[in-house]
């Protein structure tokens, strides 16, 4: 298997070194195709005249007209060539993929376009207040016809936002624009941009639109810029006009509002007009229920409907229904209908919501092909296993009329798990079946779910049975748990109360058996055990409101406890301690201790063929009370793998410098990891490639003088910590991403202090049998 892979790598590492070749030397051979006076644009430069902000800087380059070919390998431009060598010779099907997958037409200097780039620019710095900018540019061909165009930017004078003027001769919209001022994207003495123009013009008509002005538009709301000051000032003027001349805008009031639950809405055109009540209609708090042959609470609507008769028309609320409608999950189709009238003085809006609910009962079948790289904590050994999964899973929505979503699933699984010395082929198996509840509500505190705060709340209880047997051991864990979920748009929170687990092990290996009497660590690891925790937590992405191409997420574990209720209910009854100085629930040992943990990433994405992401995980673990020596084992940090450090195995090193020879445990109370990846497209969006490093390792929390090396220590912790390097590919299949990841070890801490930097000792050899491959679904981070 070794050989096997050494000879995959030899053949890969060939024939990339062919692909970079040919694309080098194809990267020199366009001139030949080229007219005696034309020039292919290799680089676009803009030198622009201090001052200048940084937001210009970046900015200016998204308006050339021309750039260059897109590079090969991130730094070859052979694509001119391979366009120029399939459109020679006969048409045939090789011709075309050389011409349109590999290659793409030069990007041949044309004065028309640098012209259109200069006049885009200045566009640009009108908008951003610069309103007279001076814009040469100069072109550079060397002796390979290669171009560097140079754009020469002269800023010049800046124009400021100056006095903002209301100019509104509706007294009552005067006087609610004039209320919200400090919301404002105008600010005196800040530099002029008509990007701000255009989002105060968009924050009026949300303000208008919120406050019961149903029909006002854009179209009503105009500024008149004067930049006749010569201080640079620019005096602005809002007018919001009326209707027409001497006709104001009516405020709109909610009139009636009707709910049609309904699976042939669709095909019953009738019923889409006009706000019907139908004989068998239930009214609650003035909202009428058409439930048809549904059986839905109605009260389960009413909490989710923001708006009700006799109140003002809000946009806002009309926007919030209609998510918290969608975020049941039980309807296929939902449509919020409004029909207007008018008095003499005022406006209705009359809602008609049309419900076609899903489908109540789904039951689905996903077989699952298993490999995975794994180090045996038992055994320590590296090993590749294999195996094959069924997942079926069953859905009973709106299960106790009142929208909850009832999911039971069970999966079953068998492995070839390392090295097998029984008959069979699979060594391992393991089923598990969970159930869950899903509730669109906070359960016992009804407060949160009428609360505007958040988008929509949820409550999850559930719980899980998992039996796992291989040929070292028998284990069966019982799961039970509350969840509260709280969500924003960027953010969503999440609150355990009540988490129980129940961990019963048992050894099956009489080789284990015998080696778990004389190991603290085994013995822990196969006790039966007993897990009362509660956790708090958060997610957060800016990506949806990301304007530029930086965005991040953040994990946050806060913090979870477990076992302080237990101990404190057992101090106040008096309970005597085991002979171990442990209490115990029904001969079983609680644990005792306090959790927290951060997954921060950042990605840029420069264009559509390069990116970069940076990943930062630490996390810790204190044990004290009622098991001050140890955390659970499902709750210790490990690291390595294809998601970690890539070049080494999953749980094959720490914790710190510790290392030793049949070594059982590399996990640790503390965890930090660092990852940096550079990702690029390299063939057609379907294959890409990535540059990877990842630092990081595990360590102890407490000294102990059988694990030297394993404890964390600020002042040399550094000294301790794993690093690699490597290179991927990946083939992007749009459903999902095959990950291929080659890593080698830079800094190896389980060597002596003076022989860590294993990256000294590099040569084909080395390379060879130190590379670890990873294999993956998805990107790592």
């Amino acid at each position: 298997m070794a050989v096997a892979l050494v000879n995959i790598y030899r053949w890969l590492l060939r024939g990339i070194l062919i692909l970079v070749a040919t694309a080098f030397f194809s990267a020199c051979s366009v001139k030949k195709y080229l007219n005696e006076d034309q020039s292919f644009l290799v680089k676009n430069k803009v030198e622009i005249e201090k001052p200048f902000t940084k937001e210009i800087e970046r900015n200016i380059t998204k308006y050339y007209r021309l750039k260059p070919n897109r590079k090969f390998l991130l730094f070859l431009n052979s694509r001119p060539y391979f366009y120029f060598m399939g459109s020679r010779g006969k048409d045939n099907w090789w011709k075309r993929f050389e011409r349109n997958s590999l290659g793409e037409p030069p990007a041949l200097v044309d004065s028309l376009y640098l012209q259109a780039t200069t006049q885009s620019f200045k566009n640009y710095l009108r908008n951003m207040g610069y309103y007279y900018p001076d814009i040469t540019y100069s072109v550079k061909v060397n002796k390979r016809k290669k171009a560097t165009v140079t754009y020469d930017v002269k800023l010049n004078k800046r124009y400021f936002f100056g006095e903002y003027d209301l100019q509104i001769s509706d007294k009552d919209i005067y006087d609610l624009v004039s209320k919200n001022m400090k919301e404002s994207f105008i600010r005196t003495g800040y530099g002029f941009k008509t990007e701000m123009l255009l989002k105060e013009q968009d924050r009026l008509v949300t303000l208008l639109h919120n406050n019961g002005y149903f029909a006002i538009s854009k179209d009503f709301v105009d500024f008149d810029a004067d930049t006749s000051s010569p201080d640079g000032f620019v005096k602005l003027g809002l007018s919001i006009s009326n209707k027409e001349d001497t006709i104001t805008h009516k405020k709109y009031y909610i009139k009636e509002v009707t709910v049609d639950v309904d699976k042939s809405i669709l095909s019953n055109q009738s019923s889409l007009s006009g706000n019907e009540l139908k004989p068998d209609t239930i009214t609650i708090d003035s909202i009428h229920y058409n439930m048809g042959q549904y059986k839905l609470n109605p009260n389960v609507l009413g909490r989710n409907i923001q708006f009700e008769p006799g109140e003002v028309y809000a946009q806002q609320k009309f926007n919030r229904t209609y998510s918290r409608l969608s975020d049941l999950s039980i309807f296929r189709f939902i449509n919020i209908q409004t029909r207007t009238s008018e008095t003499k003085d005022s406006g209705f809006v009359n809602y008609n919501i049309k419900l076609i609910p899903s489908v109540k009962y789904a039951f689905t079948l996903e077989p699952q092909a298993i490999t995975s790289d794994q180090n045996n904590t038992i055994t320590n050994q590296n090993s590749r296993n294999y195996g094959v999964a069924m997942l079926a899973q069953y859905t009973n929505r709106n299960i106790f009329r009142n929208a909850e979503i009832f999911q039971l699933s069970f999966r079953s699984s068998f492995e070839a798990q390392g090295s097998r010395n029984t008959s069979g082929f699979f060594n391992a198996t393991e089923q598990s079946i969970t159930a869950s509840i899903i509730m669109p509500r906070i359960l016992l505190f009804p407060s949160f779910d009428r609360s505007t705060i958040f988008q929509n709340t949820r409550t999850i209880i559930s719980t899980s049975a998992i039996y796992e047997v291989n040929v070292n051991y028998r284990r069966t864990v019982f799961t039970s748990g509350l969840n509260y979920q709280f969500n924003k748009k960027l953010v969503s929170f999440n609150f355990a109360p009540a988490e129980i687990s129940f961990i019963r092990s048992e050894i099956i290996d009489q080789t284990l058996a015998e080696q778990s009497e004389k190991d603290i660590f085994l013995q822990n690891l196969f006790s039966n055990n007993l897990i009362l925790n509660s956790r708090i937590g958060l997610v957060y992405s800016n990506k949806p409101i990301a304007k530029g191409l930086s965005f991040i997420y953040l994990k946050w574990d806060a913090l979870e406890i477990a076992g302080n209720l237990l101990t404190a209910i057992n101090a106040a009854l008096g309970t005597p301690k085991s002979d171990d100085g442990t209490y115990k629930i029904a001969g079983v040992k609680y644990f005792q201790y306090a959790k927290t943990a951060i997954d921060f990433r950042y990605n840029t994405i420069y264009d559509e063929n390069n990116a970069t992401v940076f990943r930062l995980f630490t996390g810790v673990a204190i044990p004290y009370g009622n098991t001050p020596e140890f955390v659970p084992f499902e709750r210790r940090f490990f690291t390595g793998g294809v998601n970690s450090l890539r070049a080494w195995r999953p749980r094959s090193i720490g914790p710190g410098s510790f290392a030793q020879k049949d070594q059982l445990d590399f996990s640790g109370e503390i965890k930090l990891e660092a990852n940096a990846e550079f990702r690029f497209n390299l063939y057609n969006k379907w294959l890409e490639g990535a540059v990877f490093t990842d630092a990081g390792n595990v360590w102890a929390v407490k000294d102990d003088l059988k694990s030297p090396g394993a404890n964390f220590r600020f002042k040399d912790f550094y000294k301790s910590v794993a690093w690699d390097a490597g290179v991927g590919l990946r083939l992007n299949l749009s459903i999902f991403i095959i990950r291929f990841d080659f890593a080698v070890p830079l800094h190896d801490p389980t060597f002596v202090e003076s022989e860590r930097w294993v990256i000294k000792k590099i040569d084909s050899n080395w390379l060879l049998n130190n590379t670890n491959f990873n294999f993956g679904i998805g990107y790592p981070f």
